[in-house]
């Protein structure tokens, strides 16, 4: 008898011819094998093993149309086979057909429920259509059936780091490489799971290791890069991108890595090349688009010219994106471009509300995909009449922002009135942010995904979203651009306008602001009491350490210029060398915050002394940062803090007022650049808030020519910095905004 009239010999011919090739697929002989399931097929087309090892190679080779004609043939001729079933649902999984793989594994399934292999390839399948916590659970089946399996193990742990579980993902990738040392996807997303916890070291060894195992690994080199990024370590991170990019020379998102690493070192013309070649590649990358705009504004200037050139190159960028949100399918499913702000304009002592208001309206316009969404979202009931307010941020940790402003709302809002609800982007978790957690209604790491973030939000039905700043975190930022809540309102921990059209209210102070304020802000200006905030006084007991291994010299005054390097425009420069010309011997004091910028600053610093005939190594100290103690000790020994002009500071005038150690400061035009005049006038010492850099300059000199002098003013600072602390006028005043804007929002009146 004959199938289909083909004999018995024939068939038992081409399945020796399919063993031989079988054998040769084992031996890594791929072509050779190829051709004998070729043969084997020819030689009986009915042959279920040809069919699947031919479509299965085809798969493997990427020619998925072909593979799918011999698996369906094979599916035809034999329809409950477990193992074709699950290979046409890996072909469907490679072209991103998910509903139809599911659909095929799912029959696998039933015709075999204890192959592992398929619950893995299932959960893949659902993880394509974003079903995660199905997918968790279909790997959790194969892991059941196969206990060190660890290709299932490596896909659940994806979700858990995904989900931000990363202690969970770390002992399930850690579990995977002990079943299989060489499994170098798991390397890799164990080195994501330590980059995440911020454990770089073993990242980078696992990173290494990832790569040891597939030299051309190129998500781990990528990868491997992001990590060195995150470390400052700039070049380096460059180096594994260009080796990404012999790799790959056509991913434009590679070339947006690199860019993205120049523009942090401070070299945005070398990140303005790298944004065009991502751009040449793919013009439709909106992330290298809004990037490329936010390139333009330079983190250090390298000369005065740079600045206002800076600002129309940015417009005409601006203007170019509002063109381009016009191509709706260009932004779809992008929502890292939200998170993107022109955060060193800010620097520049201009009136940047039309700027910010013109990339603010790009940024919520694109934002309404994932605001529609959210708007269908079931909201939480009420379980009081309280208010709800959540407080959104990066930095519920020892931290600035926490300090200035947040610390004293979590603290001090009143707990009869409001439900304060805390959601941390992810952000470090230290001893404060236990703190917060005591006392606040609830704490949520929300992770730093936007669309994740924003859904466990928007379901806490708040009545209020208070974001203590906008600007230096970018999971915040694209937060800010969504509507969370009927009332968003956003603090000075980034001192500028957001520009967005979703945040109604900027929660400022009134010893902070100038008169015509109002036009500085594209939200409403809320000027709270005094300072605007309740700080604590921080109590760091001063460590000494020899000034002299850092080459300070305790015998010269030392004028301590404690700013980051972006605080320092070059519009200013010349008055430190002017306040040296007219001392003779004394000492500026920076530090390194970053080698980068630093050396762009230091650069500048030494022309400028140079153009006034001076020696600028007889002045110019940059030191490595220090500890809270030594810090407070340096402070203890300086004659004066130098505020920097134009972009003010806050928490370091604090401290330096802490250490009874006279500010000199010139008030700004806008709120930031008025930070430590403010301070200043509640302490009642306006005598050392000047209104020209000429009136700058001799005020330093002054004081340190006249010892007397100085130290009238350190006992003034003395007698009366208690006057900053704790002040709960602005909390009381926070308080009555709320009620007053939610009551007009059409809420229950709070009594």
């Amino acid at each position: 008898m004959s199938l289909k009239g083909i004999t018995k010999e024939a068939q038992e011919q081409a399945q020796l011819v399919f063993q031989n090739g079988l054998e040769l697929l084992q031996q890594n002989k791929l072509e050779e094998a190829d051709r004998l399931f070729l043969q084997a097929h020819q030689m009986n087309p009915n042959n279920i093993d040809a069919l699947n090892f031919l479509g299965i190679r085809l798969y493997q080779k990427q020619d998925h149309k072909n593979a799918l004609a011999f698996l369906n043939k094979a599916n035809h001729l034999a329809p409950n086979s477990a193992n074709t079933l699950n290979n046409l649902g890996l072909v469907h999984n490679a072209i991103f057909q998910f509903q139809d793989a599911l659909y095929f594994f799912d029959l696998a399934i039933a015709s075999n429920p204890n192959i592992p292999e398929i619950h893995n390839n299932l959960g893949n399948a659902l993880k394509g259509l974003q079903k995660n916590t199905e997918a968790s659970h279909a790997y959790g089946n194969a892991i059941a059936l196969r206990p060190n399996y660890a290709e299932a193990m490596n896909n659940q742990g994806v979700i858990l780091l995904e989900d931000g579980l990363l202690e969970k993902a770390r002992a399930l990738f850690e579990r995977a490489i002990n079943a299989n040392p060489n499994l170098a996807p798991a390397f890799n997303n164990l080195g994501n799971t330590f980059t995440q916890l911020k454990h770089y070291e073993d990242a980078f060894r696992c990173f290494e290791r990832a790569l040891q195992l597939v030299p051309g690994y190129l998500d781990a080199l990528l990868n491997f890069g992001n990590c060195l990024k995150k470390t400052k370590r700039y070049e380096s991170a460059i180096a594994c991108y260009q080796q990404a990019l012999q790799i790959n020379s056509d991913d434009c998102n590679t070339f947006q890595l690199i860019a993205d690493a120049y523009y942090e070192m401070g070299n945005s013309i070398e990140a303005k090349a790298y944004y065009a070649e991502s751009l040449a590649v793919n013009p439709h990358n909106m992330q290298a688009q809004f990037a490329l705009a936010i390139a333009q504004i330079p983190k250090v200037f390298k000369d005065e010219d740079e600045i206002p050139e800076s600002r129309r190159s940015f417009e005409k960028k601006v203007e170019l994106l509002q063109i381009k949100s016009c191509e709706e399918k260009h932004f779809l499913n992008d929502s890292k471009i939200f998170s993107y702000h022109p955060f060193y304009i800010a620097y520049q002592e201009e009136n940047n509300t039309s700027l910010l208001n013109s990339f603010g309206v790009i940024c919520t316009h694109r934002a309404k995909a994932i605001q529609a969404k959210l708007n269908s979202a079931q909201k939480a009931p009420k379980s009081s009449d309280k208010i709800r307010i959540g407080i959104v941020s990066h930095y519920f940790c020892d931290h600035p922002v926490w300090h200035a402003i947040t610390k004293g709302w979590v603290n001090h809002l009143n707990s009869n009135l409001f439900e304060i609800q805390i959601f941390n982007t992810n952000g470090i978790e230290d001893r404060e942010t236990e703190f917060a957690k005591a006392n606040s209604s609830s704490y949520t790491n929300c992770g730093s995904s936007l669309e994740v973030a924003a859904q466990i939000i928007i379901d806490r039905n708040l009545d209020a979203v208070l974001f203590p700043e906008v600007g230096m975190d970018t999971t915040s930022k694209g937060l800010a651009c969504l509507r969370l809540a009927p009332l968003q309102a956003v603090s000075w921990g980034h001192p500028e306008t957001t520009g967005l059209p979703t945040i109604d209210f900027f929660l400022s102070a009134a010893l902070l602001e100038p008169n015509e304020a109002n036009s500085h802000y594209s939200e409403k200006l809320i000027q709270l009491p005094n300072l605007g905030t309740y700080f604590e006084p921080q109590a760091a007991q001063a460590q000494g350490f020899s000034l002299s291994d850092l080459g300070i010299d305790k015998n010269l005054p030392i004028l301590l210029c404690a700013g980051s390097p972006s605080k320092y425009t070059p519009t200013h420069d010349h008055v430190l060398a002017e306040i040296a010309k007219k001392l003779g011997k004394c000492q500026f004091v920076f530090f390194n915050f970053d080698e980068n910028l630093s050396a762009i600053l230091i650069e500048r610093l030494r022309q400028s002394f140079v153009n006034a005939k001076l020696n600028p190594d007889d002045f110019i100290r940059f030191i490595p940062f220090l500890k809270v103690e030594e810090f407070s000790f340096l402070m203890q020994e300086s004659a004066l803090y130098l505020d920097t002009i134009g972009f003010s500071g806050f928490n370091t005038a604090m401290q330096a007022i802490n250490c009874d150690l006279p500010i000199i400061t010139i008030e700004g035009k806008f709120m930031r650049g008025r930070l430590a005049s403010g301070l200043l006038r509640k302490l009642g010492l306006s005598r050392l808030i000047c209104e020209t850099r000429s009136s700058y300059i001799n005020l330093v000199v002054e004081l340190i020519q006249n010892k007397s002098l100085l130290k009238s003013v350190k006992e003034d600072i003395h007698k009366s910095k208690m006057v900053l602390f704790c002040d709960l006028e602005p909390i009381r005043s926070l308080e009555s905004f709320l009620i007053k804007n939610l009551n007009e929002l059409s809420f229950p009146a709070h009594e």
